[in-house]
């Protein structure tokens, strides 16, 4: 009866070993699998967002590459320019600088072009100044040189800026020199 006993317990044993490896096998699968999905939705997602980062960012460059060829080709004023800027990119607007007669236009932080003119014109009827005289376009961020013409700006203006501190202080009347009488050589002994 010993040996009946121990077999069936031993029976027992196996069949619920059995069924707990199997209820963890189960587990462990479906743990597997909810994994897996969580992490490449994920992964997917955030690939999905740099590609469309990547192509937004094509995109705005074709777009002020578009307009900076057809600035060189067509633009002869700075209201022309700005009609082109409306065209490619509706919701941007250029800045015009009419001491430095440019007109620069940021369609991002990265991607602008900056157009210089030769003269400044003022409308008769409504006294508006504008640039004329289209004389070059940088698209040095275009190129992958952004740096430059902002080093060129701001020494532009602190050129200004030092030209105004540099400037020599009006001449004053000379003063008698009382400093002459009292002139003392080595170890303090006047000469």
């Amino acid at each position: 009866m010993n040996v009946k006993n121990i077999s069936i317990a031993l029976t027992v044993l196996v069949i619920a070993l059995l069924a707990t490896l199997l209820m963890q096998k189960g587990s462990y699968v479906s743990q597997a699998t909810e994994h897996y999905t969580k992490t490449t939705t994920n992964s997917y997602k955030g690939a999905s967002k740099i590609i469309e980062y990547v192509n937004n960012s094509i995109d705005v460059n074709k777009g002020v590459w578009s307009l900076a060829c057809e600035t060189v080709q067509s633009v002869k004023t700075s209201q022309d320019q700005a009609r082109l800027e409306s065209k490619y990119f509706p919701s941007t607007k250029g800045s015009m600088s009419i001491a430095n007669m440019t007109r620069r236009f940021e369609a991002t932080g990265a991607y602008y072009i900056i157009s210089k003119f030769s003269k400044v014109e003022v409308d008769k009827k409504t006294e508006v100044k504008s640039l004329a005289g289209l004389v070059s376009v940088n698209v040095n961020a275009l190129v992958g040189n952004p740096g430059e013409e902002i080093e060129e700006a701001e020494e532009g203006e602190e050129g200004a800026e030092e030209a105004v501190e540099e400037a020599p202080a009006p001449k004053k009347a000379a003063k008698p020199a009382k400093a002459a009488k009292g002139k003392k050589g080595k170890k303090g002994k006047k000469r």
